[in-house]
């Protein structure tokens, strides 16, 4: 299926090299997603009533869209976040707008679920849910065909096999919200939702500190996906990979978030103090770790389809001192300006509708 053609919006700016790999240095390139024709995911069950809400469970079918209004809502937001982003001059591409209707896809609005930037490289994610495996190709394929142009090496996704394997073994729900499969968590077992048949991952389980990429098994990441990623990041990056206590864990930004050096913002629902500290560069004492001194509220409207109130801690930092926050999160705005940050409050409600909020709804191309 063809994208529906529509202009990207691009902004003049002076051309920097292509180069990112951390969360926070001040950002001047960027793709923004597109929220139109999202749909529920329509992913086996054991999948979606382990990482999801489950009082949702039944929306996860066949071409199910989310509802017009949340949509259109999310669209705004989106489009909205672009020309703030200009106004702050940086340049800002969007994707294809792709009918995922017709397709029996997800959305474009998580961009950084499928693109992830270390060095100049562009890694692209190999997609556990079947529902995304065109996403890439269909949304960012002509932007990702201009930024290898520009410099950027592109490394492509895997293709998975036909058919699928990766959910061999785990497709009966087991009543408790986790599948058969089991997998290496703290030395012991834990319940993933896929197997280990071929590499599966997705690139927002991925969080860059500089020359350390940071990485969690999940249920949408692999060790055969951890695996491909250590070996194509570039020459001198580092993998480590996390020990997370959530039979729930897909992605890591809401699991540990840099805000600036030396500041990091992490959950201890799901990740210990003690064992991030394991691991450099957060061993050094100049890096202070805190966590939430609040818990999050949850809300019905609009509702948290496919997140938990835990979303609010997933933001893009402009650079070491501005960070964008919803504008309904005061108590997590009033968080960050007693960390010295400077909270840029802006309508993101309906895109958190989608399963993600800032970060995830971006992909930082380079940063200074």
């Amino acid at each position: 299926m063809a994208p529906e053609k529509q202009s990207n919006t691009e902004t003049p700016s002076v051309e920097h090299p292509p180069f990112c790999d951390d969360e926070w240095s001040p950002l001047h390139e960027v793709i923004v997603g597109r929220a139109e024709h999202s749909c529920f995911p329509p992913e086996p069950s054991h999948m979606m009533k382990t990482v999801c809400p489950s009082e949702f469970a039944h929306e996860f079918r066949p071409d199910n869209p989310f509802p017009p209004s949340v949509v259109a809502n999310a669209s705004f937001e989106l489009d909205n976040l672009a020309r703030v982003l200009e106004s702050h001059g940086v340049k800002v591409h969007r994707p294809e707008n792709v009918n995922w209707e017709v397709i029996s896809g997800y959305t474009g609005a998580m961009a950084r679920d499928g693109l992830m930037v270390v060095g100049n490289h562009i890694i692209e994610s190999c997609y556990a849910w079947k529902c995304r495996r065109n996403e890439i190709e269909l949304a960012y394929g002509p932007l990702l065909s201009k930024l290898a142009q520009r410099g950027f090496k592109i490394i492509r996704a895997p293709a998975p096999p036909d058919p699928d394997t990766i959910y061999d073994g785990c497709d009966i729900y087991n009543g408790e919200g986790v599948a058969n499969f089991k997998g290496p968590k703290k030395g012991d077992q834990t319940t993933w939702a896929i197997n280990n048949s071929r590499p599966a991952f997705d690139v927002a389980d991925f969080v860059r500190f500089g020359k350390t990429v940071f990485a969690q098994l999940s249920n949408v990441t692999n060790q055969a996906g951890l695996d491909y990623v250590a070996a194509n990041l570039p020459e001198s990056y580092t993998l480590r990979v996390l020990n997370v206590d959530s039979p729930w864990a897909m992605h890591i930004d809401t699991t540990l978030v840099p805000l600036r050096k030396g500041l990091a913002l992490y959950d201890p629902r799901i990740v210990t103090e003690e064992e991030l500290r394991r691991h450099p560069p957060l061993d050094k004492p100049e890096w202070r770790l805190v966590t939430l001194p609040f818990k999050p509220e949850g809300r019905s409207d609009p509702p948290l389809y496919m997140t938990s109130p835990y979303i609010c801690m997933n933001v893009l930092s402009l650079d070491e001192k501005r960070v964008f926050v919803d504008e309904k999160d005061e108590a997590m705005a009033e968080f960050f300006r007693e960390l010295g940050l400077e909270p840029i409050l802006i309508p993101f409600r309906h895109v958190q509708c989608l399963g993600g909020s800032f970060h995830c709804a971006t992909v930082d191309l380079i940063r200074e």
